[in-house]
Protein backbone atom coordinates (compact mmCIF):
# COMPACT_ATOMS: atom_id res chain seq x y z
CA UNK A 1 0.00 0.00 0.00
CA UNK A 2 2.65 1.91 1.49
CA UNK A 3 4.66 1.91 -2.57
CA UNK A 4 0.82 2.15 -4.41
CA UNK A 5 0.29 5.48 -2.43
CA UNK A 6 3.90 6.70 -3.57
CA UNK A 7 3.30 6.46 -7.23
CA UNK A 8 0.20 7.74 -6.67
CA UNK A 9 1.45 10.87 -4.93
CA UNK A 10 4.00 11.41 -7.75
CA UNK A 11 1.95 11.27 -10.27
CA UNK A 12 -0.53 13.74 -8.83
CA UNK A 13 2.13 15.82 -8.62
CA UNK A 14 3.33 15.84 -11.95
CA UNK A 15 -0.13 16.14 -12.74
CA UNK A 16 -0.52 19.49 -10.54
CA UNK A 17 2.92 20.79 -11.77
CA UNK A 18 1.79 20.18 -15.47
CA UNK A 19 -1.60 22.19 -14.74
CA UNK A 20 -0.52 25.33 -12.89
CA UNK A 21 2.39 25.88 -16.21
CA UNK A 22 -0.38 25.31 -18.49
CA UNK A 23 -2.57 27.66 -16.74
CA UNK A 24 0.29 30.36 -16.61
CA UNK A 25 1.08 29.74 -20.26
CA UNK A 26 -2.96 30.19 -20.98
CA UNK A 27 -3.69 33.47 -18.52
CA UNK A 28 -0.18 34.83 -17.78
CA UNK A 29 -0.08 38.76 -20.02
CA UNK A 30 2.89 39.31 -22.26
CA UNK A 31 4.05 36.38 -23.00
CA UNK A 32 5.13 35.57 -27.02
CA UNK A 33 3.51 35.39 -29.61
CA UNK A 34 1.90 38.20 -29.36
CA UNK A 35 -1.13 37.54 -31.69
CA UNK A 36 -4.44 36.33 -31.43
CA UNK A 37 -5.39 32.34 -30.63
CA UNK A 38 -9.13 33.02 -30.32
CA UNK A 39 -10.75 31.86 -33.42
CA UNK A 40 -11.51 27.66 -33.64
CA UNK A 41 -11.42 25.81 -37.07
CA UNK A 42 -12.50 23.00 -38.23
CA UNK A 43 -10.73 20.87 -41.03
CA UNK A 44 -13.25 18.66 -43.43
CA UNK A 45 -12.61 15.28 -43.35
CA UNK A 46 -10.60 13.48 -45.36
CA UNK A 47 -12.16 12.42 -48.73
CA UNK A 48 -12.08 8.80 -49.35
CA UNK A 49 -9.39 7.61 -51.46
CA UNK A 50 -11.09 5.93 -54.06
CA UNK A 51 -12.80 7.19 -57.56
CA UNK A 52 -10.73 10.02 -58.85
CA UNK A 53 -8.58 9.82 -55.69
CA UNK A 54 -8.03 5.96 -55.51
CA UNK A 55 -4.12 5.67 -55.71
CA UNK A 56 -2.03 5.09 -58.81
CA UNK A 57 1.00 4.80 -59.57
CA UNK A 58 2.01 7.02 -61.92
CA UNK A 59 5.07 8.85 -60.21
CA UNK A 60 6.66 5.10 -59.47
CA UNK A 61 9.08 5.33 -62.56
CA UNK A 62 9.97 9.16 -62.69
CA UNK A 63 13.97 10.14 -63.16
CA UNK A 64 15.78 11.67 -60.12
CA UNK A 65 17.17 14.89 -60.95
CA UNK A 66 20.42 16.19 -59.49
CA UNK A 67 19.48 13.92 -56.17
CA UNK A 68 21.61 15.55 -53.33
CA UNK A 69 22.89 18.92 -55.50
CA UNK A 70 20.09 21.10 -54.54
CA UNK A 71 19.15 22.17 -51.21
CA UNK A 72 15.64 22.74 -50.90
CA UNK A 73 14.53 23.03 -54.18
CA UNK A 74 10.86 24.76 -54.08
CA UNK A 75 9.74 26.40 -56.77
CA UNK A 76 10.27 25.34 -60.91
CA UNK A 77 9.83 27.54 -63.54
CA UNK A 78 10.51 26.60 -67.47
CA UNK A 79 11.86 28.95 -70.64
CA UNK A 80 12.74 28.53 -73.63
CA UNK A 81 13.29 24.66 -72.78
CA UNK A 82 15.64 25.66 -69.66
CA UNK A 83 14.75 25.05 -66.13
CA UNK A 84 15.03 27.19 -63.43
CA UNK A 85 14.56 26.01 -59.82
CA UNK A 86 14.58 28.36 -56.46
CA UNK A 87 16.83 27.27 -53.17
CA UNK A 88 17.13 27.36 -49.55
CA UNK A 89 20.05 29.19 -50.41
CA UNK A 90 19.00 32.52 -51.77
CA UNK A 91 19.66 31.09 -54.79
CA UNK A 92 17.69 30.69 -58.68
CA UNK A 93 19.63 28.53 -60.34
CA UNK A 94 19.35 27.09 -64.15
CA UNK A 95 19.70 23.19 -64.45
CA UNK A 96 20.91 22.20 -67.88
CA UNK A 97 21.16 18.66 -67.97
CA UNK A 98 23.74 18.01 -65.16
CA UNK A 99 24.71 21.33 -64.93
CA UNK A 100 23.67 23.85 -62.37
CA UNK A 101 24.49 27.46 -62.92
CA UNK A 102 23.70 30.54 -60.59
CA UNK A 103 21.22 33.13 -61.86
CA UNK A 104 20.50 35.86 -59.34
CA UNK A 105 20.88 35.72 -55.52
CA UNK A 106 18.52 37.39 -52.84
CA UNK A 107 19.88 38.28 -49.32
CA UNK A 108 22.98 38.89 -47.86
CA UNK A 109 25.84 36.26 -47.41
CA UNK A 110 25.06 33.48 -44.76
CA UNK A 111 26.57 30.73 -43.06
CA UNK A 112 23.50 28.42 -43.92
CA UNK A 113 20.06 27.31 -43.99
CA UNK A 114 19.40 28.49 -40.58
CA UNK A 115 20.23 31.75 -41.30
CA UNK A 116 17.56 31.87 -43.97
CA UNK A 117 16.25 35.40 -42.68
CA UNK A 118 19.57 36.72 -43.99
CA UNK A 119 20.26 34.58 -47.00
CA UNK A 120 16.91 35.14 -48.56
CA UNK A 121 14.50 32.34 -49.58
CA UNK A 122 12.82 32.01 -53.00
CA UNK A 123 9.70 30.01 -53.24
CA UNK A 124 7.24 30.70 -56.28
CA UNK A 125 8.40 31.71 -59.63
CA UNK A 126 7.19 31.84 -63.11
CA UNK A 127 8.61 33.72 -65.89
CA UNK A 128 6.40 36.54 -67.92
CA UNK A 129 5.78 36.88 -71.66
CA UNK A 130 8.87 38.63 -71.72
CA UNK A 131 11.09 35.79 -70.11
CA UNK A 132 11.69 38.14 -67.23
CA UNK A 133 11.32 36.11 -63.81
CA UNK A 134 8.64 37.11 -61.01
CA UNK A 135 9.83 35.08 -57.77
CA UNK A 136 8.28 35.67 -54.23
CA UNK A 137 11.02 35.44 -51.56
CA UNK A 138 10.04 34.85 -48.34
CA UNK A 139 11.39 37.39 -46.49
CA UNK A 140 12.78 39.60 -49.02
CA UNK A 141 9.43 40.48 -51.11
CA UNK A 142 8.20 40.37 -54.82
CA UNK A 143 11.07 40.84 -57.53
CA UNK A 144 11.31 40.74 -61.43
CA UNK A 145 14.42 39.24 -62.85
CA UNK A 146 16.38 39.30 -65.78
CA UNK A 147 18.10 35.75 -65.85
CA UNK A 148 20.36 36.73 -68.28
CA UNK A 149 21.96 39.68 -66.48
CA UNK A 150 21.09 38.47 -62.86
CA UNK A 151 19.77 41.82 -62.34
CA UNK A 152 16.65 42.15 -60.41
CA UNK A 153 13.60 44.49 -59.56
CA UNK A 154 11.78 44.91 -55.91
CA UNK A 155 8.44 45.09 -56.82
CA UNK A 156 6.75 44.51 -53.18
CA UNK A 157 8.72 45.67 -50.32
CA UNK A 158 8.10 43.69 -46.70
CA UNK A 159 8.20 46.95 -45.77
CA UNK A 160 5.18 48.03 -47.69
CA UNK A 161 2.05 47.92 -46.25
CA UNK A 162 -0.73 46.59 -47.93
CA UNK A 163 -4.54 47.65 -46.75
CA UNK A 164 -2.97 47.83 -43.40
CA UNK A 165 -1.07 45.08 -42.57
CA UNK A 166 2.72 44.35 -43.77
CA UNK A 167 3.74 40.69 -45.53
CA UNK A 168 5.57 38.18 -43.49
CA UNK A 169 5.84 35.51 -46.07
CA UNK A 170 6.02 35.92 -49.46
CA UNK A 171 5.17 33.24 -51.29
CA UNK A 172 3.27 31.82 -54.61
CA UNK A 173 2.99 34.03 -57.71
CA UNK A 174 1.04 33.16 -60.69
CA UNK A 175 1.06 35.66 -64.04
CA UNK A 176 -2.24 36.75 -66.05
CA UNK A 177 -1.97 37.22 -69.69
CA UNK A 178 -1.75 41.25 -69.35
CA UNK A 179 1.04 40.90 -66.71
CA UNK A 180 -0.84 41.21 -63.72
CA UNK A 181 -0.07 39.09 -60.53
CA UNK A 182 -1.66 37.13 -58.12
CA UNK A 183 0.33 36.40 -55.73
CA UNK A 184 -0.02 34.65 -51.92
CA UNK A 185 0.84 36.58 -48.69
CA UNK A 186 1.47 33.22 -46.22
CA UNK A 187 1.23 35.13 -43.35
CA UNK A 188 0.87 39.04 -42.38
CA UNK A 189 2.04 37.95 -38.75
CA UNK A 190 4.72 35.44 -38.62
CA UNK A 191 8.33 34.76 -40.66
CA UNK A 192 8.21 31.17 -42.14
CA UNK A 193 10.84 30.40 -39.94
CA UNK A 194 8.09 30.96 -37.46
CA UNK A 195 5.88 28.56 -39.86
CA UNK A 196 4.14 26.40 -36.39
CA UNK A 197 3.19 29.09 -34.88
CA UNK A 198 1.44 30.56 -37.59
CA UNK A 199 -0.19 27.26 -37.50
CA UNK A 200 -1.40 27.75 -34.03
CA UNK A 201 -2.54 31.18 -34.72
CA UNK A 202 -5.48 32.16 -36.12
CA UNK A 203 -4.97 32.97 -39.60
CA UNK A 204 -3.72 35.73 -41.49
CA UNK A 205 -3.19 34.54 -45.05
CA UNK A 206 -4.23 36.66 -47.92
CA UNK A 207 -4.38 36.12 -51.91
CA UNK A 208 -3.33 39.60 -53.55
CA UNK A 209 -3.53 41.14 -57.09
CA UNK A 210 -0.93 43.24 -58.19
CA UNK A 211 -1.50 45.61 -61.08
CA UNK A 212 1.32 45.79 -63.48
CA UNK A 213 0.00 49.53 -64.71
CA UNK A 214 -0.81 51.13 -61.23
CA UNK A 215 1.67 49.30 -59.40
CA UNK A 216 -0.93 48.74 -57.06
CA UNK A 217 -2.00 45.83 -54.64
CA UNK A 218 -5.13 44.27 -53.87
CA UNK A 219 -6.33 42.11 -51.50
CA UNK A 220 -8.97 39.38 -52.75
CA UNK A 221 -9.71 37.24 -50.23
CA UNK A 222 -8.49 37.54 -45.98
CA UNK A 223 -7.60 35.59 -43.23
CA UNK A 224 -6.26 31.99 -45.26
CA UNK A 225 -4.47 29.98 -42.67
CA UNK A 226 -1.23 29.80 -44.49
CA UNK A 227 -1.96 30.51 -47.85
CA UNK A 228 0.52 28.92 -50.12
CA UNK A 229 0.23 28.03 -53.89
CA UNK A 230 -1.35 30.19 -56.47
CA UNK A 231 -2.63 28.96 -59.80
CA UNK A 232 -5.14 30.87 -62.61
CA UNK A 233 -7.28 28.16 -64.43
CA UNK A 234 -6.45 27.99 -68.16
CA UNK A 235 -9.00 30.75 -69.57
CA UNK A 236 -8.33 33.15 -66.31
CA UNK A 237 -11.76 32.92 -65.37
CA UNK A 238 -10.54 32.11 -61.72
CA UNK A 239 -7.74 31.73 -59.42
CA UNK A 240 -7.20 29.27 -56.92
CA UNK A 241 -4.84 29.09 -53.78
CA UNK A 242 -4.37 26.17 -51.31
CA UNK A 243 -4.84 26.65 -47.60
CA UNK A 244 -2.04 24.22 -46.31
CA UNK A 245 -2.97 23.55 -42.72
CA UNK A 246 -6.88 22.81 -43.75
CA UNK A 247 -6.01 20.78 -46.62
CA UNK A 248 -8.13 22.83 -48.40
CA UNK A 249 -8.09 25.32 -51.90
CA UNK A 250 -10.02 28.25 -52.34
CA UNK A 251 -11.13 30.06 -55.76
CA UNK A 252 -11.60 33.79 -56.82
CA UNK A 253 -14.05 34.23 -59.82
CA UNK A 254 -12.22 37.44 -61.97
CA UNK A 255 -14.52 36.78 -64.58
CA UNK A 256 -18.08 36.24 -65.01
CA UNK A 257 -21.49 36.81 -63.18
CA UNK A 258 -19.35 35.50 -60.09
CA UNK A 259 -16.77 38.02 -60.55
CA UNK A 260 -15.62 39.21 -57.24
CA UNK A 261 -17.10 35.90 -55.65
CA UNK A 262 -15.09 32.92 -53.93
CA UNK A 263 -15.90 29.85 -52.07
CA UNK A 264 -14.48 26.58 -51.48
CA UNK A 265 -12.57 24.69 -54.76
CA UNK A 266 -12.02 21.48 -53.20
CA UNK A 267 -11.99 20.70 -49.48
CA UNK A 268 -11.32 17.37 -47.79
CA UNK A 269 -7.82 16.64 -49.45
CA UNK A 270 -5.95 13.92 -48.16
CA UNK A 271 -3.29 15.98 -47.42
CA UNK A 272 -1.66 19.50 -46.76
CA UNK A 273 -1.70 21.48 -50.21
CA UNK A 274 1.57 23.21 -51.16
CA UNK A 275 2.12 24.23 -54.76
CA UNK A 276 -0.17 24.27 -57.84
CA UNK A 277 -0.02 23.81 -61.48
CA UNK A 278 -2.67 23.64 -64.35
CA UNK A 279 -2.31 20.84 -66.13
CA UNK A 280 -3.30 21.94 -69.82
CA UNK A 281 -6.43 20.32 -69.86
CA UNK A 282 -9.01 22.23 -67.63
CA UNK A 283 -7.23 20.77 -64.29
CA UNK A 284 -4.53 21.36 -61.77
CA UNK A 285 -1.86 19.48 -60.36
CA UNK A 286 -2.37 19.72 -56.49
CA UNK A 287 0.78 18.16 -54.43
CA UNK A 288 0.60 17.16 -50.85
CA UNK A 289 3.21 17.84 -48.44
CA UNK A 290 1.68 15.68 -45.80
CA UNK A 291 -0.27 12.88 -46.38
CA UNK A 292 -3.30 12.42 -43.66
CA UNK A 293 -6.18 10.06 -43.74
CA UNK A 294 -9.34 9.01 -41.24
CA UNK A 295 -7.06 7.31 -39.10
CA UNK A 296 -3.92 9.57 -39.57
CA UNK A 297 -4.87 12.98 -39.21
CA UNK A 298 -2.55 15.83 -39.16
CA UNK A 299 -1.89 18.18 -36.08
CA UNK A 300 -4.13 20.62 -37.38
CA UNK A 301 -7.08 18.62 -37.92
CA UNK A 302 -6.32 17.67 -33.60
CA UNK A 303 -5.82 20.79 -32.44
CA UNK A 304 -7.82 23.28 -34.45
CA UNK A 305 -11.04 23.78 -32.49
CA UNK A 306 -9.33 24.43 -29.54
CA UNK A 307 -7.84 27.40 -28.86
CA UNK A 308 -6.72 27.41 -25.42
CA UNK A 309 -4.60 24.38 -26.40
CA UNK A 310 -3.39 25.98 -29.29
CA UNK A 311 -2.48 29.13 -27.46
CA UNK A 312 -0.46 26.76 -24.61
CA UNK A 313 0.86 25.02 -27.33
CA UNK A 314 2.00 28.45 -28.86
CA UNK A 315 3.28 30.06 -25.72
CA UNK A 316 5.25 27.21 -25.20
CA UNK A 317 6.95 27.43 -28.42
CA UNK A 318 7.53 31.30 -28.08
CA UNK A 319 9.05 30.86 -24.64
CA UNK A 320 11.42 28.27 -25.41
CA UNK A 321 12.44 30.48 -28.58
CA UNK A 322 12.61 33.86 -26.27
CA UNK A 323 15.34 31.77 -23.80
CA UNK A 324 17.27 30.94 -26.89
CA UNK A 325 17.30 34.43 -28.55
CA UNK A 326 18.44 35.76 -25.14
CA UNK A 327 21.41 32.99 -24.72
CA UNK A 328 22.50 33.89 -28.77
CA UNK A 329 22.11 38.24 -27.65
CA UNK A 330 24.41 37.78 -24.67
CA UNK A 331 26.63 34.87 -25.99
CA UNK A 332 26.40 34.76 -29.58
CA UNK A 333 26.56 31.02 -30.84
CA UNK A 334 25.39 28.67 -33.42
CA UNK A 335 23.54 26.04 -31.51
CA UNK A 336 21.13 28.88 -30.50
CA UNK A 337 20.49 30.40 -34.11
CA UNK A 338 19.96 26.94 -35.56
CA UNK A 339 17.86 26.36 -32.53
CA UNK A 340 15.68 29.05 -32.96
CA UNK A 341 15.24 28.43 -36.95
CA UNK A 342 14.71 24.79 -36.78
CA UNK A 343 12.36 24.34 -33.73
CA UNK A 344 9.84 26.79 -34.89
CA UNK A 345 10.60 26.00 -38.37
CA UNK A 346 7.03 23.64 -40.44
CA UNK A 347 10.27 21.08 -39.78
CA UNK A 348 9.20 20.95 -35.66
CA UNK A 349 6.26 18.90 -36.60
CA UNK A 350 8.43 16.30 -36.86
CA UNK A 351 11.83 15.73 -34.31
CA UNK A 352 13.62 19.02 -34.71
CA UNK A 353 16.96 17.91 -34.21
CA UNK A 354 17.33 15.36 -36.90
CA UNK A 355 20.84 15.34 -38.16
CA UNK A 356 19.45 15.89 -41.59
CA UNK A 357 18.75 19.37 -40.69
CA UNK A 358 21.57 20.69 -38.88
CA UNK A 359 23.38 21.69 -42.32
Amino acid sequence: MGAAKAICKFFFRRFLEVTIVCLLLLFMPNVPPYTKIEEPYTVAPTRPLEGKLVLKESLSDVEIWHKGDLIGPEGFAEYNGELYSSLATGEVVKLTGEHITPVVKFGKPCKGAYEERICGRPLGMQFDKNGLLIVADAYYGLFRVNVKTGDKELLVSPDQEIEGKKVKVFNSVALASNGDIYWSASSTEFTIENGVLDLLADPSGRLLHYDVKTKKNKVLIDKIHFANGVQLSDDEEFVIISETPRNRIHRYYLKGSKKGVHDIFIDGLPGMPDNLKSDGKGGFFVPLIVAVDSENKALPQIIGPYPAIRKIAARFLGVIQLIFKTVDKHYPNEFSQKAIHYKEKWAAMVPAFLPAYWR
